[in-house]
């Protein structure tokens, strides 16, 4: 039934991003990381974010500022999502592997969302917890 609504949707026209337009808004994103095994120490960043057409964008300081770092992707309908972060690292005290301020930052967050929140985990190098909350 779900899939022949879907289709039904696309034969009319609706295109992709109508549908995922349930988590369009402001967000916001509290991304904290541990302190690692090795002594790195943990860290909690507090950024805004938008979704428009499903699409997700959330921005930690101004882009090439130390440390920066931009969190993007696609939330498909039922509310799974890949996104990208990428960035530039800070004080070496916070950096996997201790690299000096400045090193470029880059992962995947797998996350899930539903139309108010959502949450999502760092994939690889640390451990790092996000959770999303929709502006009301």
């Amino acid at each position: 039934m779900r899939c022949a609504l879907l289709l039904a949707l696309l034969c009319m026209g609706v295109p992709w991003r109508a549908m995922a337009q349930p988590f369009d808004g402001e967000w916001t994103v509290q991304q904290i990381c541990d302190t690692t095994q090795d002594g790195v120490r943990g860290f909690t960043w507090r950024y805004p974010a938008t979704v428009k057409d499903g699409y997700f964008a959330g921005q930690y300081r101004t882009e090439g500022q130390i440390p920066s770092m931009s969190l993007k992707g696609l939330i498909k309908a039922d509310g799974t999502a890949s996104l990208v972060a990428r960035g530039i690292s800070s004080n070496s005290d916070y950096t996997l592997k201790f690299a000096p301020p400045g090193t470029p930052i880059a992962y995947e967050v797998i996350a899930r969302f539903s139309s108010s929140s959502g949450n999502g985990e760092r994939v690889g190098g640390r451990v790092c917890k996000f959770t999303f909350s929709k502006a009301r």
